[in-house]
């Protein structure tokens, strides 16, 4: 598992194909998790998980992998691997995200130590998310899958 950042392409051509609904974007290019290949409608898909600086104290605890507190973590929330906004991509929309500081090192570590447990989780909301259980802050995945392998 790796850390990787989103290309602005792949952003805007969910603007074009009207499926940025709930993507979490920003240009400074937001680290992702990523997640070699998770099961979806019986075909396997690979999918990023965004990691987020301020999960609100009411997210279900089972929606995010909790990492420590960065400098953007506002008191009282989380900064985690943020599950129910997951979404899938190719290889062409992925960039590398370079790990310098000992905070990112020592959340690599973390996601390294922990990777069984967050792709189970992940395959578990993709599952419930197939099977009807969708959340409403989920990206538009069969959206995003309907043109992602179209190019």
């Amino acid at each position: 598992m790796k850390q990787v950042k989103i290309k602005d392409s792949f952003f805007e051509k969910c603007i074009i194909n009207n499926t940025k609904s709930e993507l979490m974007f920003n240009r400074d290019g937001r680290p992702c998790v990523l997640i070699i290949r998770l099961k979806y409608k019986g075909t396997f898909h690979k999918f990023v998980v965004p990691m987020r600086s301020n999960i609100s104290p009411t997210t279900p605890r089972k929606q995010y992998f909790s990492l420590p507190p960065n400098a953007s973590t506002k008191p009282y929330h989380t900064h985690g691997i943020h599950y129910i906004k997951l979404f899938p991509v190719v290889d062409k929309f992925v960039s590398s995200y370079k790990i310098s500081s000992k905070y990112d090192l020592m959340v690599k570590s973390i996601i390294d130590r922990n990777e069984s447990v967050i792709v189970r989780a992940c395959q578990e909301y993709l599952t419930n998310y197939e099977n009807g259980e969708k959340n409403s802050m989920t990206p538009d995945i069969d959206g995003i899958l309907s043109w992602l392998y179209s190019d």
